[in-house]
């Protein structure tokens, strides 16, 4: 009798934990700019269009512009693959470390986190001058991705390089990032810093 009193409490225990799990993923996600829903007219009336939480879309944020700065080229996969190893080139995955150990990166790419990226312009070129850099003999094609079409990372890390001097157009944004990567099953390398 025991055990049988265990098993449904047990039961009932799982089936809220369910019901709740089933409730926040029905909570609103951000489009963006904190737009929660955005309501278009079509021939057949309005529509409005909103953002839940779904397996596929495991990043929070919201959706970032195809174009982050002025100036920086929107790039996909082949894009991306083809730039793997070229010496002109350098892949830099924008997120924080923890979020690369624990999920793995693109091959070739290098880690330097959004928020660090001011400390690090030597890595693409760019000579250290007082309290700034000189990025004027620059000439690395550099690769940004971080998550996925819905983290800010990249985009925040892209503007602070252009602020720092970078050339906009020496910056290619892989917007998709991460999640899109694995999603067109891709190989990722596993790394440990």
């Amino acid at each position: 009798m025991n055990t049988v009193l265990k098993t449904a409490a047990l039961t009932l225990c799982l089936s809220a934990l369910t019901s709740l799990q089933v409730q926040a993923e029905d909570k609103p996600l951000s489009l963006w700019n904190k737009m929660k829903e955005y309501t278009v007219e079509l021939k057949g009336g309005p529509v409005t269009i909103t953002r839940k939480k779904t397996p596929p879309a495991i990043i929070r944020g919201f959706l970032q512009p195809m174009i982050p700065a002025e100036g920086v080229t929107p790039v996909g996969e082949i894009d991306v693959i083809e730039a793997m190893g070229r010496e002109d080139s350098m892949i830099v995955d924008m997120r924080q470390q923890d979020h690369v150990v624990q999920l793995g990166t693109i091959p070739g790419s290098v880690n330097i986190p959004f928020t660090d990226l001011a400390m690090n312009m030597d890595q693409f070129g760019c000579e250290s001058q007082g309290n700034g850099w000189d990025c004027s003999t620059a000439t690395t094609k550099v690769y940004a991705f971080c998550n996925s079409s819905t983290c800010p990372q990249s985009p925040r890390g892209i503007r602070s390089m252009i602020a720092e001097g970078y050339p906009a157009e020496l910056i290619y944004y892989y917007r998709g990032g991460y999640q899109e990567w694995t999603i067109h099953g891709l190989t990722t390398v596993e790394v440990s810093f």
